[in-house]
C-alpha cells in the first residue's frame, strides 16, 4: 500500500480492511455535554466538533478505556474518555491540536509502567504510543527511533551491530519516550555515564499547541531542555536519537555481602572512584532489604577475563567471600526484566499495588539515612517480591536541569534508594495504598530534610508547594517553558504539577 493510499483511508475502511469491527470510533466531540460522539450516533447529534481526518484509529469502546484507566502502580484509577492509536506522528499533532482547541487533556502513555498516575488523564484522551515503534537506524552516531520502541528491542537490535545504549533502565519494558520524559535510570550499566535523558541528542516533539517541532542542543534547545524529564507537561516525545556505545559480549558479576552499612558504602566508594566497574549497587533477595549485597559488574569480551584479586584489591575482608558469575550480556543486562517478567507471568504481579519510592539523596547524608530507613521496614514494607535498592550516581554526569538532583555540596556521588514495595495480594487495596503512601512521604521528608530529592517515577503526593520546592530554583523557567509550550494547559495532568 502505498502512502498516499494509506492517508486515504478513512476510519471505517480502517476497520474493514483490519478486523477491528468491534471497536467503538469517535466521529467528535460534544462541546456542550463534553463528551465524545461515536460514529454510529452521528447522525443524530450535529452538535459537536468533528475529529481530523487519522491514519489511525480514535477509540472509547470500554475495554480500550479500562487498560487506559490505571498504570503499573495501581494506585491511581482515572478513566479517560478517548484512546488515541496512531497510525503516524501526524494523527498526534492534529489530536493534540484538536484537544488545546476545545480544552480537552491529553496524556501519552507509553508502557504503563509509571506508579503514581503520571500517564493518566480523567474524562480526557490517551495516546497509546506503543503503536509508533519503528526503529528508522541505528549506527555509530546514535539510533534513531519512534518514541513507541521498548527498549528491549532497540538493545536487541544494536546488539546485533556490536553497539547498546550508552545507559539503560533496569526494567527493559520501558518505552524511549517514557523514559526520556521521565529521566531513565538504572544500575544495570553506566553508574559514570548519566541519565538516559543526557544521551538523547536529538527529539521530535508535538507542543501543547498542536506543533510538530525537531528541537536538539543547538535547535530549539529550550524546548529540547524542557522535553527531557519534564514529565511530559510541555510536548510529546514521539522521535529520538540517543546515544550508542560499543558493546561487549560478556559481563562478570561480583556478590559481596555485608552484615553493617558502613563497611558496604565504604567499599562501593572505593570501587565507584576508581571506575573499573561498568554496574555498582545493591540488589538484596525480593522480600528483604538488609543484609546489603554488593553487585559489582564488569562487562568483558571472551580472552579478556578481568582480574579478581586486581578490581577487588583493597576491599574489607567481606570482598574475601565475593562470588562471581559470568553471563552473557544480554542476560546480564535484561536480569531485572526478566525478573519482573516472571513476577507477572507466575504472580499476577502486574495486578498488584506498587506504592514505590524512589529518592536521591547526597554522599554525606546516605549511610545515616539508609540505616535509618533500612532497619525499619517491615515485612509489609516490601511484600514478597519487593526489596531495597542501592546504587551510586555520578552527579556531574547529569546535565539535564529537570532531572533534580541533590546539590553537588554533598559530595561527587548521588545515591538512588529505592523501597520497591510489592502488595502480598493482587487487586486494589486502598487502606494499604493509603498507608503505603504515607509512609513514602515520611520517606520523602526525612531525605529533604537532608538534602534529598524525588525521583519522580515513584509514588509520592506532592503539593503544589512541594513541586516549586522541588525544581527550586529552575521553577519560574520551568513554568514559562509550560506557558509557552503547552499555552491550554492539557497536557499530561497526572503528576499534578500546574
Amino acid at each position: 500500500m502505498s502512502h498516499k493510499e494509506h492517508s486515504a483511508l478513512n476510519r471505517r475502511q480502517f476497520l474493514a480492511r483490519f478486523g477491528a469491527g468491534t471497536v467503538a470510533l469517535v466521529a467528535g466531540f460534544d462541546l456542550i455535554a463534553r463528551q465524545w460522539v461515536p460514529e454510529a450516533a452521528a447522525a443524530e447529534n450535529s452538535a459537536f466538533a468533528t475529529v481530523p481526518p487519522l491514519d489511525g484509529t480514535l477509540v472509547f469502546d470500554a475495554a480500550s478505556l479500562a487498560a487506559n484507566a490505571h498504570d503499573q502502580g495501581n494506585i491511581v484509577f482515572l478513566r479517560p474518555c478517548a484512546v488515541l492509536r496512531p497510525g503516524s506522528v501526524q494523527d498526534i499533532r492534529k489530536m493534540v491540536g484538536f484537544c488545546a482547541d476545545h480544552g480537552i487533556e491529553v496524556a501519552p502513555a507509553g508502557a504503563h509502567h509509571a506508579m503514581f498516575g503520571q500517564p493518566l488523564v480523567s474524562g480526557g484522551l490517551v495516546i497509546e504510543m506503543r503503536s509508533l515503534d519503528t526503529i528508522h537506524s541505528i549506527g555509530t552516531d546514535g539510533a534513531d527511533v519512534d518514541a513507541g520502541v521498548l527498549w528491549q528491542d532497540l538493545i536487541e537490535a544494536a546488539y546485533e551491530r556490536g553497539l547498546t545504549p550508552a545507559s539503560v533502565t533496569s526494567y527493559l519494558g520501558t518505552t524511549v519516550g517514557g523514559t526520556l520524559s521521565m529521566g531513565g535510570i538504572g544500575m544495570m550499566s553506566a553508574y559514570r555515564a548519566g541519565a538516559q535523558v543526557d544521551h538523547a541528542d536529538r527529539l521530535q516533539v508535538v507542543t501543547g499547541d498542536g506543533r510538530l517541532r525537531w528541537c536538539s542542543g543547538t535547535q530549539d534547545t529550550d524546548l529540547f531542555e524542557a522535553a527531557l524529564a519534564g514529565l511530559g507537561q510541555c510536548g510529546v516525545i514521539t522521535r529520538a536519537t540517543v546515544d550508542l556505545v560499543p558493546a561487549k559480549r560478556l559481563a562478570r558479576t561480583y556478590r559481596i555481602g555485608y552484615q553493617d552499612i558502613p563497611t558496604f558504602f565504604r567499599d562501593v566508594r572505593v570501587l565507584a572512584n576508581r571506575g573499573e566497574f561498568d554496574s555498582l549497587g545493591s540488589i538484596p533477595q525480593p522480600g528483604t532489604a538488609q543484609p546489603l549485597t554488593l553487585w559489582a559488574t564488569v562487562f568483558h569480551n571472551p580472552g579478556d577475563a578481568p582480574d579478581t584479586s586486581h578490581l577487588l584489591r583493597g576491599l574489607s575482608p567481606a570482598a574475601a567471600t565475593a562470588a562471581f558469575e559470568d553471563s552473557p550480556y544480554l542476560d546480564y543486562i535484561s536480569l531485572v526484566t526478566t525478573m519482573y517478567d516472571s513476577f507477572a507471568a507466575n504472580l499476577d504481579w502486574d495486578a498488584k499495588v506498587k506504592p514505590w519510592s524512589d529518592l536521591f539523596l547526597p554522599d554525606d547524608a546516605v549511610e545515616e539515612y539508609v540505616a535509618s530507613v533500612f532497619s525499619s521496614l517491615t515485612a509489609q514494607d516490601l511484600g514478597p517480591t519487593g526489596f531495597g535498592l542501592i546504587f551510586p550516581m555520578l552527579r556531574s554526569s547529569y546535565r539535564r536541569p529537570l532531572l533534580r538532583l541533590p546539590s553537588d555540596a554533598g559530595g561527587p556521588w548521588v545515591w538512588l534508594v529505592s523501597v520497591l514495595t510489592d502488595a502480598a495480594r493482587s487487586g486494589p487495596d486502598p487502606d494499604f495504598a493509603a498507608r503505603m503512601m504515607d509512609r513514602n512521604y515520611r520517606f520523602y521528608q526525612d531525605a529533604a530534610a537532608v538534602g534529598g530529592v524525588r525521583y519522580p517515577h515513584g509514588a509520592c503526593a506532592f503539593t503544589a508547594a512541594d513541586w516549586r520546592a522541588h525544581y527550586g530554583s529552575m521553577w519560574p523557567r520551568f513554568s514559562e517553558w509550560k506557558q509557552r509550550y503547552d499555552p491550554c494547559g492539557i497536557l499530561t495532568p497526572g503528576p499534578g504539577i500546574f
